[in-house]
């Protein structure tokens, strides 16, 4: 049985630039909808602000409805110089919201999923009060470099579990740590937590839900001596298999910010 509604997993995009004629997929995204009342919901993309920083625009390829065939759509992020797209006030976030039109979907007859922020996703606080703690299992779903199909838009999918999840670190830090591997490409992923049927202490946490992106890694350093002159000649950071993750509560904030930057509401 699934443990991910496949919804989920469409909602994830590579996100691409293009060079010449040919596409570097450089990072992941995925699409958030916040209600804006019954009967309308408002469409975002999701991802790092790294992963856009620079850029001038990205692409992002998505369904068509009726042939299921790939289109590649271009997303600019740029206008008199001015952003298409919000970051968050704390450089400590490393997150970017940029605002969908949704008719443009529509009118061109495009597949189109994404996390619901009142049904699927749950904030820090929430999570620690539903006993979600550290070894709580939970999913990576983005697009590593060199792993992108271009025949198909399927992200994937990679397991680990909460490192570490303190609320104060999280407070101070605006992160959590996961033991997983994250790897070029992973940068926006996001993070989904495993359905559990067994807890300690009857606090085992049931939903797949939204709890945070993947923003990078804590690395650790390699020092190569020489054995001649005792000094260090090389540095490299490798890769400790921890990811650093900025929970949901703050994808919520970048998302207020678009909606009042696009509504021209002072900031």
């Amino acid at each position: 049985m699934a443990l991910i509604p496949h919804f989920y997993m469409e909602a994830v995009v590579s996100i691409g630039v293009r060079n010449e004629n040919t596409i570097n997929w450089i990072g992941t995204g995925f699409f958030v909808v916040k209600p804006i009342n019954d009967n309308e919901v408002q469409p975002f993309m999701v991802t790092n602000r790294h992963v856009l920083q620079g850029e001038k625009s990205v692409v992002i390829r998505l369904k068509e409805k009726n042939s299921g065939d790939l289109r590649v759509i271009d997303m600019p992020l740029e206008n008199n110089e001015k952003l298409l797209y919000s970051i968050h006030d704390d450089e400590q976030v490393d997150i970017a919201v940029v605002l969908i039109n949704g008719s443009f979907l529509t009118e061109n007859n495009l597949q189109f999923s994404a996390f619901n922020t009142k049904e699927h996703l749950l904030e820090s606080y929430e999570l620690k009060k539903q006993g979600v703690e550290e070894g709580s299992y939970v999913f990576m779903l983005g697009f590593p470099m060199g792993l992108v199909n271009v025949d198909s838009n399927a992200p994937i999918c990679r397991g680990g579990c909460i490192a570490r999840f303190d609320e104060k670190e999280i407070n101070s830090t605006k992160q959590f740590l996961l033991d997983i591997q994250n790897f070029p490409g992973n940068s926006g992923s996001p993070i989904i937590t495993k359905p559990e049927v067994i807890g300690f202490g009857n606090s085992a946490f049931k939903k797949s839900v939204l709890i945070g992106i993947v923003f990078g890694y804590k690395p650790y350093i390699v020092n190569a001596i020489n054995a001649q002159t005792n000094k260090v000649e090389e540095i490299r950071r490798e890769n400790s298999g921890i990811a650093v993750v900025n929970p949901a509560e703050f994808i919520l904030q970048v998302i207020e910010k678009e909606m009042n930057r696009r509504n021209n509401i002072p900031q």
